[in-house]
């Protein structure tokens, strides 16, 4: 049976709260959950309001796991699954069901060490059956990719077949590439020692057998080769269009052995176009396999029309910000009214459901972890500082990822985790560095 979920935000935090009848409680998980708190369930209150049992998720530092969902390394995708899957499997250690978590991808939170959590209800029923664990693996393999296409390939089609967890997590540790050794820890090979003349035994050089021949392709058909003495033929025009055999002109010798003998002026004049103009140059005809390298050049394809730049107002005495007009008519953005070091723009183009993340370059990482990245030397952006989601029904919200510099919408300090939803011409500042943009719709 699958509880409704309610979501409650006040100055404290976000909040969930789930209400199942009091009859179902699991009163053994509870006091377990209460006594030792397991790491992967988000913790909750418990309190009994007229006859139901009401448990209060708080998720305090936790956001969404959607908002780390992306592109992997085959390290960065064994840990991701194995954050997941495994605290179904020891959650025995603590007398709870894998069934009552709640499987859904929307309610899977992370802690800013990766620690992955769930929502845990503490009833005598199953909440969901095993379909909805698989479906959420499938959700999850959809939403998060690898740089190894044969290691994606192999986790799709382990959940799409008989999936379990533990042997697909055995998968995932078989298929993890192993890591480098130090080159000081690599075993150097044993210095060769001299030996004397008498202890080399003479070995016989060994006979090579010849290379076997391939066996010929009886559906492979030989390749065709002009026949003996044809030569690609070429036929010179006249400008009458006559085909007239050309011979090789025959070099005119001097009688006496001295200086070669002019040529008449009316041999001149031909060479130099005739008397009156440029003589029209012979046609020539090509046939044969010459004819392929003269073939008519494609036509030249249409030249696209150039896109209006951005057009840059410098700042008024009225308004002191640096604005910047776009009149290629782009979708919802963040256009800089800070520092002017900072990148100009911040295009958000999601579609109603996804979601757009903005943080710092992380050095150590060695990749983009987030849809937008600051440089790294930006003041005051955590690495994963915000996300922006496309709602259901169109508009914006931006949720602060528990930053340290904090994010501001108007000059007002977001709740961390609590969606604000944004208006056309609010100001956004991400830290207080001068990381400040105005979003427009």
């Amino acid at each position: 049976m699958i509880y409704p979920i309610e979501q409650k935000n006040d100055l404290s935090g976000a909040m969930l709260v789930i209400r199942f009848p009091e009859e179902e409680l699991d009163r053994k998980a509870l006091s377990t959950i209460q006594a030792d708190p397991p790491a992967f369930l988000v913790p909750f209150r418990y309190r009994s309001v007229d006859g139901m049992a009401e448990c209060t998720y708080e998720l305090g530092s936790r956001s969404k796991l959607q908002y780390r969902f992306g592109r992997h390394t085959p390290e960065e995708y064994a840990e991701f699954w194995n954050g997941v899957l495994q605290p179904l499997l020891e959650c025995a250690d603590w007398f709870l069901k894998p069934m009552s978590f709640v499987l859904d991808t929307r309610y899977l939170y992370v802690d800013r060490d990766g620690t992955v959590s769930y929502l845990y209800v503490p009833s005598l029923e199953d909440c969901q059956d095993f379909g909805a664990l698989r479906e959420m693996a499938a959700e999850l393999s959809r939403q998060n990719s690898v740089s190894d296409p044969a290691l994606e390939n192999q986790v799709l089609r382990a959940i799409m077949q008989d999936f379990q967890p533990k042997a697909f997590l055995q998968m995932l540790r078989q298929a993890r590439p192993a890591a480098p050794v130090p080159r000081e820890h690599q075993s150097r090979p044993e210095p060769v020692r001299a030996t004397a003349v008498q202890d080399i035994p003479v070995q016989s050089p060994p006979v090579q057998s010849p290379p076997p021949v391939p066996a010929e392709d009886p559906l492979r058909m030989p390749p065709v080769e002009p026949p003996a003495g044809l030569d690609d033929i070429v036929i010179h025009l006249d400008g009458d269009g006559a085909a007239k055999e050309k011979k090789p002109k025959k070099e005119k010798k001097p009688l006496f052995g001295g200086k070669k003998e002019k040529p008449e002026k009316k041999e001149k004049a031909e060479k130099k176009g005739g008397l009156f103009g440029k003589k029209e140059p012979p046609r020539e005809i090509f046939l044969g396999a010459a004819a392929q390298d003269f073939q008519e050049a494609p036509p030249a394809p249409p030249v696209r029309p150039v896109e209006a730049a951005p057009v840059w107002i410098p700042a008024t005495e009225e308004s002191g910000v640096t604005q910047l007009l776009d009149e290629s008519g782009a979708g919802a953005c963040l256009r800089l009214m800070g520092d002017p070091a900072l990148p100009r723009e911040i295009p958000v183009d999601i579609q109603p459901g996804q979601v757009f993340s903005i943080g710092r370059f992380d050095v150590s990482v060695g990749h983009r972890q987030n849809d937008f990245e600051f440089d790294k030397k930006t003041k005051a952006v955590s690495r994963r500082h915000a996300v922006i989601e496309r709602q259901a029904d169109g508009s914006y919200a931006l949720v602060d990822l528990s930053s340290s510099a904090g994010t501001f919408v108007d000059g007002q300090r977001l709740t961390a985790n609590v969606p604000q939803v944004l208006h056309r011409g609010a100001r956004v500042a991400f830290g207080t560095a001068g990381a400040d943009y105005v979003w427009e719709e």
